[in-house]
């Protein structure tokens, strides 16, 4: 039969399934999964494959119990082992959020992990068809997706990249090194049904197929017709647009996850990245960059919606020169903040506050640290060098941190703005009033009369904070010692 010579060559093409494997085929008793039992079954002395049928009863039909017995009958005839199991679907679709389908969906998944699990099986064979990826494709544009939801399905997945978010995390299998194959993804259901007639197979069909409560259904009968009125190879054409997107898939993502390694750090339950390089990217690269991380800190978020991350890209291409602010609200409870040198994502409570700020005057005896506000720390320790060595501001540009001589005036006070205050710029003639320096600054007019000022104890203005120091900060090479102080956003505390 010219079906099977094909599905022989796609499994042969795309390394589905290596000689001698275990194989777990999800049988439902419908065209799809039973034609493809059969054509395994027939490939499988060439191969060496060791099949077993794993059949997940739904429980949402009365002939659900025919069905299981149906493909219990069909494996024992055809000397296969087969695992029944019944899933609790209304139990799981009672869930906000989580329909029948998706209930089905992921309930069945798990399922076929556990058995693989259990037989020791590296292959999961499901019979999804390119009638299958066009409804798949045209869902996922529908619903508003990117590439890596207009390619649609893939003829092999890992497992363990399906999201089951819906099960309790007690039902989700660890399934490293098991595929997901589909083996029918290039053959239109037509020829399967062709292929399951002159194989004499005997198939049960799924009423539920026909319900119009289901997305996929109301597709298949009320949308894919119209589109074949207008193209009739609907299914090769979008068949192949899928497997073209594929392909860009998979060089764009070679090129993203160089551009990942370069430019971000994950720890702390955070993703950081380099805010130079990460301002020099394309809009597409950044938006690609940010919803990996997303992905990487909510792994169970199935759809990260457009707006959430265009709103962050929106205020870092606003102003170009922005190097601090937030949190940026994402999703999931996710927020974004600019930390001077780094756009660092992570939980929105664990997010520093837009700006520093004191309300009142507050003393620091070195060493030492003193909270400004939520989310920030100024932090003083005490550094050495030798004299003759590098002094620890050689190439620092970090506007966040200052060094003082060791013998500046003690304990430091840190407090707000006051009416005719001046500061000695460091590197500058003379001095400038607060007022001229934050309007220079373009520092943010509502944040200007809590911006902290660290202070000598003699009153005069050292450092505005995170901003500018003054000349009295002026450390000799040769001094060998001096106080490092450092503001530092709680979330991250401890980092240079």
């Amino acid at each position: 039969m010219s079906t099977l010579s094909d599905v022989r060559r796609f499994i042969l093409r795309h390394d589905l399934i290596p000689r001698q494997s275990r194989v777990v085929v999800g049988v439902s008793g419908g065209p799809d999964s039973l034609g493809l039992l059969h054509v395994l079954l027939t490939l499988a002395p060439e191969f060496d494959w060791h099949l077993h049928v794993a059949h997940l009863h739904h429980g949402l039909r009365p002939e659900a119990d025919e069905e299981a017995r149906f493909v219990a009958e069909v494996a024992g005839a055809w000397g296969l082992g087969c695992t029944i199991e019944r899933a609790p679907v209304r139990e799981v679709a009672a869930q906000p959020g989580v329909s029948l389908e998706e209930a089905a969906r992921q309930l069945r998944y798990a399922f076929l992990g556990r058995v693989a699990l259990r037989l020791g099986a590296t292959v999961v064979a499901v019979g999804h068809h390119a009638d299958d990826q066009v409804e798949t494709v045209l869902m996922h544009l529908l619903r508003g997706s990117g590439l890596a939801g207009l390619r649609g399905m893939l003829p092999s997945t890992p497992l363990a990249d399906l999201r089951l978010t819906a099960l309790p995390p007690a039902w989700r299998p660890e399934v490293p090194g098991i595929r997901l194959v589909r083996p029918w993804l290039e053959t239109p259901r037509q020829a399967i049904l062709a292929y399951c007639t002159a194989a004499g197979l005997q198939p049960r069909f799924d009423a539920t197929n026909t319900d119009a409560t289901f997305f996929r259904n109301r597709l298949r009968h009320q949308v894919v017709p119209l589109l074949r009125q207008i193209n009739p190879r609907l299914t090769r054409v979008l068949g192949h647009t899928a497997a073209a997107l594929q392909g860009d898939y998979e060089v764009l993502a070679v090129h993203r996850r160089a551009l990942w390694q370069s430019l971000a750090t994950v720890g702390e339950g955070q993703v950081r990245f380099d805010l130079d390089g990460f301002r020099r990217l394309l809009r597409g690269d950044q938006r690609g960059l940010v919803r990996k991380a997303i992905a990487l800190l909510r792994p169970e978020l199935r759809d990260i919606g457009w707006e959430h991350v265009e709103r962050l890209l929106d205020v870092l291409a606003s102003d170009p020169a922005r190097r601090s602010g937030g949190p940026y609200p994402l999703v999931a409870g996710l927020a974004a903040h600019l930390d001077y040198t780094r756009l660092i994502i992570g939980p929105e409570t664990a997010m520093p506050m837009e700006y520093p700020r004191i309300t009142g005057v507050q003393s620091l005896n070195p060493p030492g640290c003193l909270a400004l506000g939520p989310g920030w720390e100024l932090v003083v320790t005490a550094v050495t060098w030798p004299p003759e060595g590098p002094p620890p501001w050689q190439g620092v540009t970090d506007p966040r941190r200052i060094w003082l001589p060791v013998d500046i005036p003690t304990p430091l006070v840190v407090r707000p703005r006051r009416p005719g205050d001046r500061l000695r710029v460091f590197g500058l003639d003379g001095s400038k009033t607060l007022t001229d320096l934050m309007n220079e600054l373009k520092l943010p007019r509502p944040a200007r009369a809590t911006w902290p000022l660290l202070c000598a104890a003699d009153g005069e203005i050292l450092w505005l904070v995170g901003q500018r120091a003054a000349e009295r900060c002026r450390v000799m090479p040769e001094a060998g010692r001096a106080w490092e102080v450092r503001l530092v956003a709680g979330a991250v505390a401890g980092e240079s």
